[in-house]
């Protein structure tokens, strides 16, 4: 196994280590909403001592028909947890695969969650001269080929790559999943942060589908640390298996709160799709004037990159700047880094402080 796997959003450790405050630092490693919480559920937090002393509903009712109806599903179809990486490890649990697929690069905590379950881990290598994108007919052929792989789990889209598979490209896949008693776990994370605001699998989802989607609130309506994530399969047979895999009382009442109310917040959902497509392609463009630097394309709110500038992590973090070096994904080095957007003035700052490591504009 790897070593641990890496996460960003570690601020509070920098500015220990720099001897300054966390509200000095401009944080490009953790891929949150720079909107922050909706203002229009502020109220929901003045609760939280009341809410505290008592047990959440066990069987989350409301919070489920909350999701079902925002994405015209039945209640039942819905799952819960304390973020998505819970759901996804009660996912895994419930394929019970003795040998699993996940892409190369992708978000780490898979191979975590795989192989702490003692399945064996195959890696479908993305290409750097594709891009990183993946192929649909590609990825069927290696599962043709490797019949003893039970249960793929794709990110889409792809961190860190922020590439995007089409509902058509997925669809094909699923149907080879069914039609070979393959599982699909689909992590969704961040397709509520797609430019021009793609669509879920969710909305192409059916009962014999073996699928499960993981989607998290935790992104896009930025409460990281208030962990909520949840899944949807309309497949009886995969419901029943991942109803064996809950745990009791695994949401905080704070997040069923948080959650029941969360797509109300419509202001707050519009002002977010508005900045992202405004920002995602302005920041895209200046990272490409830069010295040296390898753009690869992205349909969601960060971007990954390569560059030849050794310790640029360190050097930007004297810059009072975070960002996310990418060595410990499969299939990537040190020379590849990861970066969110954010609000206009933090995207020009991290312009600034890369032009003062890196050189100036091409």
């Amino acid at each position: 196994m790897r070593n641990k796997v890496h996460h960003g959003g570690n601020i509070e450790k920098v500015a220990e280590a720099l001897g300054g405050s966390v509200e000095e630092i401009r944080d490009f490693s953790a891929n949150i909403n720079p909107l922050g919480f909706p203002q229009e559920l502020q109220t929901i937090f003045s609760q939280g001592p009341m809410i505290a002393t008592v047990y959440p509903d066990p069987t989350y009712a409301a919070l489920k028909q909350a999701i079902a109806n925002q994405f015209a599903v039945n209640p039942g179809d819905v799952f819960v947890g304390n973020g998505a990486t819970e759901v996804l490890d009660e996912a895994i649990c419930a394929g019970q695969a003795s040998n699993a697929l996940i892409l190369a690069p992708t978000f780490g905590e898979y191979e975590r969650l795989f192989k702490r379950q003692g399945t064996k881990v195959h890696y479908y290598l993305l290409k750097e001269e594709n891009n990183f994108a993946y192929k649909t007919d590609s990825m069927i052929n290696f599962l043709v080929e490797h019949p003893e792989i039970t249960t793929i789990c794709l990110t889409n889209p792809n961190n860190p790559t922020g590439q995007l598979v089409s509902l058509s490209e997925m669809r094909k896949l699923v149907d080879f999943c069914n039609g070979h008693r393959r599982l699909l776990i689909l992590d969704e994370s961040f397709i509520d942060l797609t430019v021009n605001q793609q669509l879920s699998f969710v909305n192409a989802l059916q009962p014999e589908d073996h699928v499960y989607v993981i989607r998290a609130a935790t992104k896009f309506f930025a409460i990281p640390g208030l962990r909520l994530g949840y899944c949807i399969t309309k497949n009886p047979e995969l419901k029943k298996n991942l109803h064996a895999q809950e745990d009791t009382w695994s949401v905080n009442g704070l997040a069923d709160a948080f959650g029941r109310k969360m797509f109300q917040a419509r202001d707050y959902i519009n002002r977010t799709h508005a900045w992202l497509n405004e920002q995602q392609p302005t920041l895209k463009k200046k990272l490409q004037e830069l010295t040296g630097i390898k753009v690869f394309p992205s349909m969601t709110n960060f971007f990954l990159f390569k560059i030849d500038c050794p310790n640029l992590r360190e050097q930007m973090m004297h810059k009072l700047v975070m960002i996310r070096q990418c060595d410990d994904y499969v299939g990537l080095g040190s020379d590849y880094y990861r970066v969110a957007v954010k609000s206009a003035e933090d995207n020009a700052y991290l312009i600034w402080a890369l032009k003062e490591v890196v050189g100036s504009d091409k």
